[in-house]
Parts: C-alpha cells; sequence; structure tokens
C-alpha cells in the first residue's frame, strides 16, 4: 500500500476495498458498492494512522479483535438525523396513530404503546417519538410508553443516552416544548439542553444489528420506525430486515420507512396507508 506524504491520506487497492466492503456486508448489511471506496478510506484514514498500519494490516486485525470490529462499524456508519425529521410521519403519529390508540384502551383493558426505533442514530427519532406522544396524549399519565431505541453504532448511542443536545440541534422542535421536556444547561453545559427524566425513562438504548440472524428482541410493536436504512442495503439484506422486523410489528401495527424508501415491490403483508407507512395486515404469525 502507498501513502501519499503530502496529505497522509492512505490509498486503498482494489484488493483491500473488496476485503473490507464483503465483511462489512456480511456482519452489518451496509452495502458498499465500488463508487463508495473514497468515503471507506476518509472514514478509515485517521484510524489507520492511530494504529501505525495499512489497509491489509487492519483487515487482519478487525478480524481478530472484535471491538476494533465494532470501531469500525461505527466509523462506516451514517448517522444524519434531527428531531422531527419527516415530519408528516409525526403528525401521523400523533393523529391517526394515537387516535386508534385510545380505541384500543376498549378492547384491551390497558393504556400501553410499545414502539422501537430500529435504527435510532444520536436520539432525535426516539426522543421525537416521545415528545409527539406526550403532547398526543395531553399530558395523560396513565399511559404506559416503552420506546426501544436501537443502532449498530456505539459512539451515536452514547450521545443519545446522554440525552444532551446544543441549542442548534433543538432548533427544530417548537419553542413551547423547550421549558416543558428539556432542561437548560449552566457552567460547563452552557448552551446546551437535557431531556427531563421522566422523558428519558421512557427509552431504552440498546445496540442492535439488524443484520444478526437473531434479534435480541421478544416483543411485538404497535410501530417500528425503520427510516432511511434500507437505503444502505441491498435487495436481500432489505428483504432479510423487513421480514424479520415484520415478526415484531402486531397484526393492525405499522412500519415507517424514510420518505424515500418503499415496499411496493415486496409488501409481504403490509398495505400503505400514506407514503412511507404501511400497516400490518393480519395474519396467523407470532414473534418467533
Amino acid at each position: 500500500m502507498a501513502t501519499n506524504c503530502d496529505d497522509m491520506i492512505p490509498t486503498m487497492s482494489e484488493v483491500e476495498f473488496r476485503l473490507l466492503s464483503n465483511i462489512i456486508h456480511d456482519v452489518a448489511g451496509i452495502n458498499l458498492t465500488p463508487n463508495k471506496k473514497p468515503l471507506l478510506v476518509s472514514r478509515l484514514a485517521r484510524r489507520l494512522r492511530e494504529l501505525g498500519v495499512n489497509f491489509s494490516e487492519y483487515y487482519r486485525i478487525i478480524l481478530e479483535d472484535k471491538e476494533e470490529f465494532i470501531r469500525l462499524i461505527d466509523r462506516v456508519s451514517t448517522n444524519k438525523t434531527e428531531f422531527l425529521r419527516e415530519p408528516t410521519h409525526f403528525e401521523f403519529l400523533g393523529t391517526r396513530f394515537v387516535g386508534e390508540m385510545r380505541k384500543k384502551i376498549a378492547e384491551a383493558g390497558k393504556r400501553s404503546i410499545r414502539i422501537w426505533s430500529a435504527a435510532c442514530s444520536t436520539g432525535e427519532e426516539p426522543y421525537s417519538i416521545a415528545l409527539t406522544l406526550l403532547e398526543a396524549l395531553g399530558g395523560d399519565t396513565s399511559w404506559m410508553i416503552r420506546i426501544l431505541a436501537s443502532d449498530i453504532c456505539t459512539e451515536a448511542l452514547k450521545t443519545a443516552e446522554s440525552a444532551i443536545y446544543d441549542e442548534e440541534g433543538i432548533a427544530r422542535l417548537p419553542a413551547q416544548l423547550w421549558g416543558k421536556y428539556l432542561l437548560k444547561g449552566v457552567g460547563e453545559y452552557k448552551g446546551k439542553y437535557r431531556f427531563k427524566e421522566f422523558v428519558r425513562r421512557m427509552v431504552e438504548f440498546r445496540r442492535i444489528n439488524l443484520k444478526d440472524g437473531k434479534l435480541p428482541v421478544r416483543e411485538e410493536f404497535d410501530a417500528i420506525f425503520l427510516r432511511n436504512v434500507l437505503i444502505y442495503f441491498d435487495r436481500p439484506t432489505q428483504d432479510e430486515v423487513v421480514e424479520k422486523l415484520s415478526r415484531h410489528i402486531r397484526d393492525g401495527g405499522y412500519l415507517f420507512l424514510g420518505h424515500s424508501e418503499s415496499l411496493q415491490t415486496r409488501p409481504g403483508g403490509f398495505k400503505m396507508i400514506i407514503p412511507s407507512v404501511y400497516i400490518k395486515m393480519a395474519s396467523n404469525k407470532g414473534v418467533h
């Protein structure tokens, strides 16, 4: 492997790219096409300099070092997100979804809502779900709301669990919600905001790889958010992930995809309600 001494950016051979991209795909499902080679180089360059190795040596390291492989996945994961991203989803959640959950009270006799944010990144999505539900339920504390928030990226999860964001980060949230659900930082945390404890208690964060053969989740959910994830997978992995997650959505529950994603060619028991929002039709399948 040659190194450009002017800018110290390592170069990657085609063989090295295939080795790394193949293992990333096999383990995490992320599909790195050849045009993503410069992206992979840029995201790994600093780590290679820290370790003092080239790409071939780095490949041998990740085969033996589980922690280093997790760091690799952290570096290649895309964590672009923001509060209330794709707002029509949250409008749907706060109106039709909550309306249906209210009707279920008479049938089930319990006030509970379970939602899974299956690619939560740095936490903006699950906290947006929590605030939307709290506002739609009008402060009714008799509801038990549980939000499972998972991601493959450990660094993103650390940010999410801290529940701390800067003012620019929360700017998309309506200003009237800031004092209601956020604490304003002082001293070293000046300019920062943290979600109040009762909001944080609604969300459980876990590292989950959606590519794993058996997901470490047992229960069914009223809705699963799988937004802007499928675009990073090839078609077989997309089908595999949707099929696995469908087992964890109750009949009549919802699957939310990103606005650029669709199940139109593979509905698999789902019916589109509005673009990128699907309802799971009744079936005889339970959670496996």
